[in-house]
C-alpha cells in the first residue's frame, strides 16, 4: 500500500490516476466526525448513467459467507438528485435496490447507514465480521457492503472513498491509501470487489507490522480494554506466519495482508464460566450478554476480519491464532484460484460455485499442514487434536449428499444446514485427496504442488471454468484421479479414512471393543460431579466430590481435557497397563497441582482410534514422511 501524505507532498498527484479515470469513478464522502445513534452519513457524486431509469444496488449476499445479508435494510434516507440539485423520484425494489427516474441525471445520492452490529433486524442477520461497527470516537469497523453501493452492473469501475474522521483515529486496510490529513483519509479501488474485499478498521491503537518473504503484513485492533491488543496479537501470531513463509516457500501471491481485530470484553463471563458455579441467574446473564453475536471470522484476498470475545488472559489472541492461518491460506483458495461464479461475482442474484471443497476443504486441510509441517503442533497433537475431532464431526453429515451439490445450493434448505462440514469432512476429503496424489505420482506431487500449479496458471484476475476444473486437476495428476472425485466430491461413497490413511502409515479405527479408562469425571465411577456442559479454555471444573474418590480431586479443581485424556496414555499413543501410576495436572487455585493414582480400566468401545503405525512399509515411511514434512 503506497500512502501519500498530504502534510508532506501538498497535493494529490492525479498523473497516477488518468482523469478520463477519475470522471468516471465513483467519488464516496464518508463522514465518520457525525455519527449519532450508531449512524452515518455518505455522499456520491455518480459516474454518469445512461437510460431513463437507473437501478442502485446493495449486496445481497458477499464472497466467503454463503448466507443472505441484505446489506440495503440497513440503508435510511436515501435520496438522489439531479445535476441542478433537483430531488429525483427513488423508490425502493426489495431489500436492496433503489430505483431512480430519470436516471441519466443522477449526479449525487446521499443516505445514511445504520450499524449492523447493534441493529435489531433478526431475519437474515448479518454475521459480524461480515458487517459494520460505529461508535463515535472510539471505532468504525466497515465492510464495503455495508456502506457503498453501485449502479446496474457496473461493478468494474474505479472508486475513490474518502473518510472525514476523527483526529484520534487511523483507518487500517489493505486498500491504496492516495493521501491523509489529520481528520482525512483516501482511499482507491480499481472496482468494487476490491471494495469488497478490503475492508477497513478506523481505531486509535497503532498497527503492528510483519514481514513474509515480500509481503507486508499488518495487524490492527480495537479493544477497548486494551491500547496492546494489536501487539499482543502480532506476537501470537508471528510463528504462524515464520510456518506459512515454511510451507509456502516463495514469494506469495499477494504484496500486502491486513489482520483487522475487534475484541469483545467478557472476561466477567470468562471468570463465572471457569468459577463452575453459575445456577439460572448465571446463564441468564450470560445468554443476555453474548446471545446472539456472532463471534469468528472472515476471509478476504488481501486482509481478514475478526470479531471476537475476551474471556480473560487475553483469550482473543489464542482463538484469532487458530483461525489466522486458515483465513490467510485463502490468498490461494479462492484468491488466486476460483471460478467465474467468483471472479464475476453477482451481488444481487448471486450463482454459488460447488466447488467449496477446493475453497474451504483445501484451505482448512492446508493450515493442518502448515501447523504440523511447520513444527506449531507434533504429528500426535495433529492426529489427535485436529483430525481426530474433524473425523468425528464428519459423521453427522450424510454420504448421500454430494459434495458439490450442497455447495452448489448452499443458500437454500436444506443444503445450508450441511453447510458446516466444509471445514471438518472437507478438510478430510482434501486429505484423501492429497494422499490418492501421493500414490498416483509415487510421490512425486501432492496436493500443494497441483495448487500451486493451477494458482500459478491463473492467479486473482482470471477465474476457471466452473464446470472443466476437475478435468483439468485430473490431468495434472493422473487419469485414475478422476475416480477419487466421482466417488466422494461429486459422488455419494463413504469416505474411505481407514484405508487411505494406511497408505501414509496411519492406523485409523472408527470403532472398536476394548479397555478403556474409567471416567473421572463421572459419579458412577469415581464419585465426582462435574459440569460438562460448560467447558472454558478446554478445562472443566469440579462441583463436588465424595468420599470414594481416590484420584484426588477436589472441588473447584479445573481440569484440562487434553491433559485428562493424555495421562493415560504412553508415547506410542497406546494406554497404559492397569495399575501404573499415572499423573493429572490441575489447576487448584492459582497453582497447578499435580495428582498420582494408579490406572483404572473398564471394557468398553473405542471410537475414532487414530495413531502412527509402529512397523510401516517402505512406501508407508515415504509417504509419510512427505506427508508430515514436506519433504
Amino acid at each position: 500500500m503506497k500512502t501519500l501524505l498530504l502534510s508532506i507532498v501538498g497535493f494529490v498527484c492525479l498523473s497516477l490516476f488518468p482523469q478520463s479515470l477519475i470522471a468516471q469513478s465513483y467519488q464516496y464522502k464518508v463522514n465518520l466526525q457525525d455519527c449519532k445513534k450508531d449512524k452515518i452519513t455518505v455522499e456520491l457524486t455518480c459516474p454518469k448513467v445512461s437510460g431513463d431509469t437507473a437501478f442502485f444496488h446493495f449486496p445481497m449476499t458477499v464472497p466467503g459467507t454463503y448466507a443472505i445479508l441484505d446489506y440495503g435494510k440497513y440503508i435510511q434516507k436515501f435520496a438522489a438528485f439531479s445535476s441542478k440539485g433537483v430531488k429525483l423520484k427513488v423508490t425502493k425494489k426489495g431489500n436492496n435496490t433503489f430505483v431512480i427516474v430519470p436516471g441519466n441525471d443522477v449526479q449525487k445520492i446521499t443516505y445514511t447507514v445504520e450499524d449492523s452490529w447493534d441493529s435489531k433486524e433478526k431475519k437474515n442477520k448479518i454475521f459480524e465480521p461480515a458487517g459494520t461497527g460505529f461508535e463515535a470516537l472510539e471505532y468504525f469497523y466497515i465492510n464495503g457492503g455495508g456502506l457503498f453501493g453501485f449502479f446496474n452492473k457496473d461493478v468494474n469501475s474505479p472508486f475513490e472513498i474518502s473518510y472525514t474522521k476523527p483526529s484520534e483515529l487511523i483507518g487500517y486496510t489493505s486498500l491504496q491509501e492516495k493521501s491523509r490529513t489529520e481528520t482525512s483519509q483516501l482511499f482507491y479501488a480499481p472496482n468494487y470487489h476490491a471494495v469488497i474485499d478490503n475492508p477497513v478498521l478506523f481505531t486509535a491503537e497503532k498497527e503492528q507490522i510483519l514481514k513474509i518473504q515480500g509481503t507486508k503484513v499488518s495487524v490492527a485492533s480495537y479493544y477497548k480494554e486494551s491500547d496492546s491488543s494489536a501487539y499482543l496479537v502480532k506476537l501470537k501470531i508471528d510463528s504462524a506466519m515464520v510456518a506459512i513463509d515454511q510451507f509456502v516457500g516463495g514469494k506469495l501471491p499477494v504484496d500486502n495482508y491486513s489482520f483487522l481485530n475487534y475484541v469483545v470484553d467478557f472476561r466477567e463471563i470468562g471468570e463465572m464460566l471457569m468459577s463452575g458455579k453459575i445456577g439460572v441467574f448465571g446463564y441468564l446473564k450470560i445468554y443476555r450478554k453474548m446471545g446472539g453475536q456472532g463471534f469468528g471470522a472472515l476471509e478476504h484476498g488481501n486482509s481478514s476480519s475478526y470479531y471476537l470475545p475476551d474471556f480473560g488472559h487475553n483469550s482473543y489472541t489464542g482463538m484469532l491464532y487458530e483461525t489466522a492461518i486458515h483465513e490467510f491460506l485463502h490468498i490461494y483458495a479462492p484468491l488466486s484460484l476460483h471460478s467465474q461464479y467468483i471472479g464475476d461475482f453477482d451481488y444481487t442474484n448471486p450463482i454459488m460455485s460447488k466447488h467449496l471443497w477446493l475453497y474451504e476443504g483445501v484451505t482448512e486441510y492446508f493450515s493442518v499442514l502448515v501447523s504440523m509441517q511447520g513444527k506449531l503442533s507434533s504429528i500426535e497433537e495433529t492426529l489427535e487434536s485436529n483430525l481426530k475431532g474433524k473425523i468425528e464431526n464428519s459423521y453427522f453429515y450424510p454420504d448421500s449428499l454430494p459434495f458439490t451439490k450442497m455447495s452448489a445450493n448452499v443458500f437454500q434448505k436444506p443444503y445450508i444446514d450441511y453447510y458446516g462440514q466444509v471445514y471438518t469432512r472437507g478438510a478430510i476429503m482434501a486429505m484423501l485427496l492429497d494422499i490418492e496424489i501421493m500414490r498416483l505420482t509415487d510421490g512425486k506431487k501432492t496436493l500443494k504442488t497441483v495448487i500451486f500449479e493451477l494458482c500459478a496458471k491463473y492467479g486473482s484476475t482470471k477465474s476457471f471454468d466452473e464446470e472443466s476444473i476437475i478435468t483439468e486437476f485430473v490431468s495434472l495428476v493422473h487419469p485414475d484421479l478422476q475416480q477419487f472425485f466421482d466417488n466422494y466430491v461429486t459422488g455419494t461413497k463413504a469416505l474411505p479414512i481407514e484405508e487411505s490413511f494406511a497408505k501414509i502409515g496411519i492406523s485409523y479405527s472408527k470403532s472398536r471393543s476394548g479397555l478403556v479408562p474409567i471416567d473421572l469425571l463421572s459419579k458412577e465411577e469415581n464419585d465426582v460431579v462435574a459440569n460438562r456442559n460448560v467447558v472454558v479454555n478446554n478445562s472443566i471444573t469440579i462441583g463436588k466430590v465424595g468420599k470414594s474418590n481416590t484420584t484426588g480431586l477436589k472441588a473447584g479443581d479445573k481440569v484440562d481435557l487434553n491433559a485428562l485424556k493424555n495421562c493415560f496414555m504412553k508415547e506410542d499413543g497406546t494406554y497404559v497397563e492397569e495399575g501404573t501410576l499415572v499423573q493429572l495436572p490441575v489447576l487448584r487455585g492459582k497453582e497447578t497441582v499435580v495428582l498420582s493414582f494408579p490406572a483404572k480400566f473398564k471394557q468398553g468401545t473405542i471410537n475414532n482410534e487414530i495413531s502412527v503405525i509402529k512397523t510401516m512399509s517402505e512406501e508407508q515411511k515415504r509417504f509419510f514422511e512427505l506427508w508430515s514434512t514436506g519433504k
